[in-house]
């Protein structure tokens, strides 16, 4: 598929998400649907059914449902366990709390994990918003783009999980999707954006590749 058209494709995924209710547990749906769209065009078809939303995962503390996950079995008398897993998250309003809270949670859940299963792939989208409001009122011009250059530095610094590098906290890849709901459309640079998203998914699965080609074999030892 184009670019141009999975900008568009993925313009709507951002309406519809604006759309819901901000209470809503469903709200990241659209988001989940997208992406599980595009790994389906990745993956071999044996994998497909066990991509799923909600992914319930054990992790060292307490489980964890994951917004998307591919959860296969293992070899006979193996249980499930997660082979990638996606949090999806947002920052819709109050950016200057938010952003470093979305960075402290990311490694707290995904260290959580990874004490388990230390082979899950881990990948983290974010969508930002340009004109989300502090204490009320809406930013002028670029006025969050400093706290959001931070935030994706973050981000940057954790998507860095591969040999030697394998500490805990770190993951395999991340996606920030920026819009600006004061404007319509929302979504910024979409094509770029939306290249970046198919370079995502692409790592992720080229990780899955690396760490357990059977899979690819239709085995899932």
């Amino acid at each position: 598929m184009e670019l141009n058209a999975l900008a568009h494709e993925l313009e709507g995924v951002l309406q519809r998400m604006l759309g819901s209710a901000v209470t809503s547990s469903r709200r990241q749906d659209p988001l989940a649907d997208y992406l599980l769209s595009r790994l389906g065009q990745r993956l071999p078809s044996h994998l497909l059914p066990y991509l799923q939303k909600e992914a319930k995962v054990p992790g060292l503390a307490r489980e964890k449902s994951w917004d998307l996950g591919l959860i296969y079995p293992g070899g006979k008398g193996i249980l499930k366990k997660p082979r990638i897993l996606i949090s999806l998250k947002s920052i819709l309003a109050n950016p200057s709390g938010a952003w470093p809270n979305r960075l402290d949670d990311l490694i707290g859940e995904v260290s959580s994990v990874q004490m388990l299963f230390p082979e899950v792939v881990v990948g983290y989208v974010a969508v930002l918003d340009r004109g989300a409001p502090r204490e009320g009122k809406r930013p002028i011009g670029n006025e969050l783009e400093p706290l959001y250059k931070r935030f994706k530095q973050g981000l940057a610094a954790l998507s860095k999980r591969e040999p030697p590098l394998w500490a805990q906290g770190l993951i395999e890849g991340h996606w920030v999707v920026e819009i600006d709901t004061r404007s319509q459309p929302s979504l910024l640079d979409p094509e770029e954006t939306v290249r970046k998203g198919e370079v995502f998914v692409d790592a992720l699965v080229d990780a899955l590749r690396k760490r357990e080609p059977l899979l690819f074999l239709g085995r899932g030892e």
